[in-house]
């Protein structure tokens, strides 16, 4: 149950065969404007699962629906998101033929082809568009072809899988020892061929890593975030501390690290903060100082325009307040435009902006928890 401690503070990473670089320049080709509202989800008297802010919910691009899992029950809160409803309650069976449950659910995917893919720690289970479960995929040697992990190696089975449902990508490596993320797993589901994609993309990122002696053997710690976006037979990677992204193309075999430049943030987190805390009040306080240096959130794709969107945040101590920004590329990640929110605009999350954050028809969604009712703060972007 480590990598469940870890989410907490940890997302997601990536890697690969060959890399190269290439800066990134902002291309303003268009006006850009924005208009920003908050709507609330109609429940119908239903308790929706919140607990982990839709870390295991899924949005559906073709058929305009959140798919929010219950982890803990098999339960699948379906959400209209034009009608801004809750469209209806889906109970999987957690065990039996068709059930869903292996050691413990982490996530769905909701594919194009309308199949379902329910992802625990070392296995995906694989149901039809009837919700019968058609195969099951161990993230294991034994299971898999192709390329073989390493020994002390493994998988997390917190990854990401392709709107088409073709590729499971996750961040593999030995994770009982520190830094021992290797790179990117990439399993093609027809076969389940195995491909490793080693990546240097850590760096020395573990020098903003906040830890806590807890005493009898036990410790915490909050690193950076880390991120994997799938993008068709490819995936993007990106971290929290630094301006940059890391592209695959399983066409090319290769891997392209990309570098940008902000005018309204730093482009790397300056890690001014103490790194280790002899008290949980103490520990709180430097993971505030820690989210108070840039943020850089999660990439976001829009699979109609091809575009891509992340929020950034940096506290700005003349103004007391944090300074949102919102940076667009298009389909190839070159910079097409970045934008200063406006002094009122406040993009939700705790240790980073839009956390949990997809596009619906043109418009960024992101999740809002009021009064543990189910919310959305909307961007809608307009390009001239």
């Amino acid at each position: 149950m480590n990598k469940l401690c870890f989410l907490l503070f940890a997302f997601i990473a990536t890697g690969c065969s060959s890399e190269k670089k290439s800066e990134s320049s902002v291309a303003n080709a268009f006006d850009f404007s924005y208009t920003i509202d908050t709507v609330m989800i109609d429940a119908d008297d239903e308790f929706l699962f919140l607990n982990m802010e839709l870390y295991f919910s899924d949005y559906s691009a073709k058929e305009g629906l959140l798919y929010n899992l219950n982890p803990q029950s098999g339960r699948v809160e379906v959400i209209d998101l034009d009608n801004r409803k809750l469209a209806k309650l889906v109970q999987y069976e957690l065990e039996g033929p068709n059930g869903i449950l292996e050691m413990a659910l982490v996530g769905i995917k909701k594919a194009s082809s309308g199949d379902s893919f329910f992802m625990n720690y070392y296995s995906i289970n694989h149901l039809d568009s009837s919700d019968s479960k058609i195969a099951s995929y161990r993230l294991t040697n034994d299971f898999l072809n192709g390329e073989k992990l390493a020994e002390n190696e493994e998988i997390d089975g917190m990854g990401q899988i392709d709107s088409r449902g073709e590729y499971f990508s996750s961040f593999y490596g030995n994770y009982q020892e520190k830094g021992g993320i290797r790179g990117v797993a990439q399993i093609h589901l027809a076969d389940s061929s195995l491909s490793l994609i080693p990546l240097e993309f850590w760096g020395d990122l573990d020098k903003y890593e906040v830890n806590m002696d807890q005493g009898g053997g036990r410790a915490i710690s909050a690193p950076e975030a880390k991120f994997l976006v799938a993008n068709g037979e490819g995936f993007i990677v990106s971290t929290t501390a630094i301006n940059e992204l890391w592209q695959y193309s399983k066409e090319l075999d290769s891997v392209i690290h990309r570098q940008y430049s902000s005018q309204f943030t730093e482009n790397i987190k300056p890690g001014k903060f103490p790194q280790t805390a002899n008290n949980q009040e103490e520990f709180d306080q430097l993971i505030q100082q820690k989210v108070d240096e840039v943020v850089f959130g999660p990439l976001v794709k829009d699979e109609s325009s091809g575009r891509f969107y992340r929020y950034s945040r940096e506290w700005d101590k003349s103004d007391n307040k944090y300074t949102y920004v919102l940076t667009i590329f298009d389909e190839n990640l070159d910079q097409l435009h970045e934008e200063k929110m406006r002094e009122e605009v406040s993009i939700p999350g705790k240790y980073m902006p839009g956390s949990k954050t997809f596009v619906h028809e043109g418009i960024l969604y992101s999740f809002l928890n009021i009064e543990d009712e189910m919310a959305f703060v909307r961007l809608k972007p307009t390009f001239d």
